[in-house]
């Protein structure tokens, strides 16, 4: 039995803008736990512009620690060992990346699947969102009539940059798709009296929810959003940790709060998280963070067993991936295809990768 590490460097299908900054590719670690009957598998991938931590501060840790870790498997001590290298480094990403490679080690171990892990109820039908960038009408209108032919009829459409262009677009797209649902997200562009403003010319188009309207340091902006606009407020950039998105929910700062498990931390966190949101009346919608294969399963699997029956899901995010793996195909008619069989259901190639180990 034995643990070891990969590189990944997987480039998206084209150059990616998120948070001011623009990517060429993905990268990460893939966790591969060998037992001699199959191999387990973890992935940790720290998205830059939103995690604290970078992939070399991650590597060095993994292997300090790569005996220690191989050692708690066999164990079965390994709860510990995470646990231990959470409080001291308090990396969100190489939590989660250790508690997927044991998820996934247990589940084959049991031969469950992952959703059978959570609980021992059928998993409930997960609806994906479809995005939508800054385009013109015309392209807009023929890039949403992409995604509702694949059955998504949720879309998510960015704003922020030029409202009287964003009115165009979304008043185009309500006319020529009146049944689709329309969310839209700001990414922190306005003041909370912008916001407001904006907000109310949105109202005409039947929006479902504006994600992060204000900054993400802006807790008491954000909130009087909230209080004071008739279209729902989420949280997405304010609450990327545990500690942010418990002080949101329980100041009732927003109506919704978007989870990315894999920038979160440990997988208990986010049930913890559900059940704040149940106390105190918040949606829980869940979405990748361009994560590989590995990593949008289990977050799918999250979604299903913990995100809100009333919202879409964001995690139709593999069409950005120009991944080489052999998949099945994860979204169906609009919904996401969990895996049926134990664990991860893929076998990863790991030629294709550097190893680290």
């Amino acid at each position: 039995m034995m643990l070891s590490y990969y590189a990944f460097k997987i480039p998206f299908t084209s150059p990616f803008r998120i948070s001011n900054q623009t990517l060429n590719t993905r990268n990460g670690i893939y966790l591969v736990f060998d037992t001699g009957d199959f191999r387990a598998y973890g992935e940790i991938a720290p998205l830059p512009g939103f995690s604290k931590e970078t992939i070399h501060q991650v590597v060095a840790v993994l292997l300090e620690n790569q005996r220690n870790l191989e050692q708690a498997i066999l164990k079965n001590e390994v709860e510990q060992l995470i646990s231990i290298l959470d409080s001291i480094h308090n990396f969100p990403s190489l939590s989660f990346g250790l508690d997927l490679l044991m998820l996934d080690l247990k589940s084959k171990e049991r031969s469950k699947s992952l959703f059978s892990m959570f609980t021992d109820k059928e998993p409930k039908k997960t609806n994906v969102n479809g995005a939508i960038g800054v385009l013109d009408v015309e392209s807009s209108i023929a890039r949403a009539q992409s995604i509702i032919q694949e059955g998504i009829n949720t879309l998510k459409i960015k704003v922020g940059v030029d409202q009287t262009k964003e009115m165009e677009v979304i008043g185009a797209i309500r006319k020529h798709f009146p049944k689709a649902t329309i969310r839209i997200d700001a990414n922190q562009a306005w003041t909370p009296k912008n916001a407001l403003r904006n907000l109310e010319l949105f109202e005409a188009y039947d929006i479902e929810y504006c994600e992060q309207p204000v900054s993400k340091y802006d807790i008491k902006g954000l909130k009087k959003v909230k209080n004071e606009a008739s279209i729902p407020i989420a949280a997405d950039e304010s609450a990327l940790g545990f500690n942010e998105a418990k002080l949101l929910i329980e100041e009732h700062a927003c109506d919704v709060i978007i989870l990315k498990p894999s920038l979160f931390g440990r997988i208990k966190n986010c049930l913890l998280i559900k059940e704040l949101c149940i106390s105190n009346g918040v949606e829980l919608v869940i979405t990748t963070a361009f994560d590989t294969i590995i990593g949008r399963t289990i977050t799918a699997v999250l979604a299903a067993h913990l995100g809100s029956d009333k919202y879409a899901h964001g995690l139709a995010t593999g069409r950005y991936l120009q991944e080489t793996i052999f998949l099945p195909q994860e979204i169906h008619q609009g919904t996401y295809v969990l895996p049926s069989s134990a664990g991860i259901s893929l076998n990863l190639d790991v030629s294709n990768f550097r190893k680290l180990s």
